[in-house]
């Protein structure tokens, strides 16, 4: 028998799941090929200055959080598998307007069309998850999550080979490869099955009910809070080794790359539990503590690294992606058993708004704090309280476990 919203068959399921799972390491290859220089490739190809892309960066960013909700809303009423192919297409196309020759304008108009169609990718894919993988949607993203990871790192490896290689040329070759990963997720998009909305139900969908729906918005600020151990590996620990430690240089992409494989490794088993309400409140829970754990640590390691300060810097390390692999995990595990059913769409997207913001405050949040060894603990709290006190809440609020998935936005009573 086959569960409402899968695909038909066992065959046909297990080959979306391996579509979604493969668009997502070839997303991921393609990023980490071109994402991972593209900074150099803005300031040596097209001369572009510091301030020139800041601002092209930000003001996409900024144009994204304004739309990302009327198209998730969008994103309720169309073929989701068809929108997921046009916007993977659009951004390919976008993509070849670096290869135009360089101007100001064209930079702009560029960089924030690309951006722009990257933020509101997000939000689509996981609402294709969750309605072609109704049971098992989180086992789903968990298996995505991987091949990201995975294809971020193999992307990345071949950006250094190819830079190590060649010259200028070969900038233009990573923006390629990239433009040729969008286009093969677009094939692999149109094969899946159709995701469409039921006619019958948008008299329901006026006005955003995400925004009105009091456990679901818990749930999307824990995230934004949780989640900042996405800034604290990727920003605040490199700025750390750099300017308050004696490491070298490469160990930064040595951590890096460390987060990845583990990520590979322990993702999906990690992941488990997080189907219900309470289940991925506690997983995101023990995330932020990891966290925690880690920035104490990080207190620790500043001046010149001992054989003790190592030791402390790679229990930090792997703190941190554990917090990564366990947030995360519940996260989706909350974005998914809390959002309305017929409106997965404009959840979804009201989640990733969340994440957005996160991405936007984080880094400067991040920066500010670890400019001292006081800065650690103070960030363990700033992830601690919110969630701590969320989790709580959600833990009151949680439905039947074995409750249906939900098709009302709304508060408890």
């Amino acid at each position: 028998m086959n569960l409402p919203g899968d695909t038909t068959g066992t065959t046909p399921r297990h080959s979306a799941r391996l579509g979604i799972v493969v668009m997502y390491g070839l997303d991921a290859f393609g990023a980490g090929a071109f994402a991972s220089s593209e900074i150099v490739f803005f300031t040596q190809v097209l001369q572009r200055s510091p301030g020139q892309i800041s601002v092209a960066l930000s003001t996409a960013s900024f144009v994204g959080l304004a739309l990302i909700l009327p198209f998730g809303k969008l994103a309720d009423r169309v073929d989701r598998r068809g929108l997921l192919a046009l916007l993977n297409g659009a951004i390919a196309l976008f993509m070849l307007g670096y290869l135009l020759p360089p101007s100001i304008v064209g930079f702009f108009v560029t960089t924030s069309l690309v951006v722009l169609g990257q933020r509101l990718l997000n939000p689509v894919r996981p609402a294709v998850i969750a309605k072609l993988f109704p049971t098992t949607r989180v086992a789903v993203r968990a298996a995505a999550h991987v091949s990201f990871n995975a294809g971020f790192a193999l992307g990345s490896l071949f950006s250094a080979g190819a830079l190590f290689v060649g010259g200028t040329g070969a900038f233009r070759m990573l923006l390629l490869v990239n433009v040729a990963m969008f286009a093969a997720c677009v094939l692999i998009a149109l094969r899946l099955p159709a995701v469409r909305a039921d006619p019958a139900e948008a008299e329901h969908r006026r006005g955003f009910a995400a925004l009105r729906d009091r456990p679901f918005l818990v749930a999307t600020i824990a995230n934004m809070f949780g989640s900042l151990h996405n800034s604290a590996l990727l920003i605040g620990l490199p700025l750390w080794l750099l300017h308050h430690t004696n490491a070298p240089g490469w160990v930064v992409p040595s951590i890096l790359t460390v987060n990845c494989l583990l990520v590979v490794v322990l993702q999906i088993r990690l992941s488990r539990g997080t189907g219900t309400v309470r289940g991925a409140a506690r997983t995101q829970w023990r995330g932020t503590i990891a966290m925690a754990c880690a920035c104490a640590l990080l207190m620790f390691t500043g001046g010149e690294l001992t054989p003790l300060s190592w030791t402390l810097l790679a229990a930090a390390v792997v703190l941190l992606t554990i917090s990564e692999i366990t947030q995360t995990a519940g996260a989706w595990g909350l974005s998914f058993a809390l959002a309305d059913e017929r409106r997965v769409g404009e959840y979804q997207s009201v989640f990733g708004l969340g994440l957005d913001v996160q991405m936007v405050v984080g880094p400067l949040l991040v920066t500010a704090l670890v400019s001292s060894s006081a800065g650690w603990p103070a960030l363990a709290v700033i992830g601690l309280l919110p969630v701590g006190v969320a989790t709580r809440l959600l833990h009151r609020w949680a439905p039947d476990e074995a409750a249906p998935p939900r098709t009302t936005g709304g508060t408890p009573a």
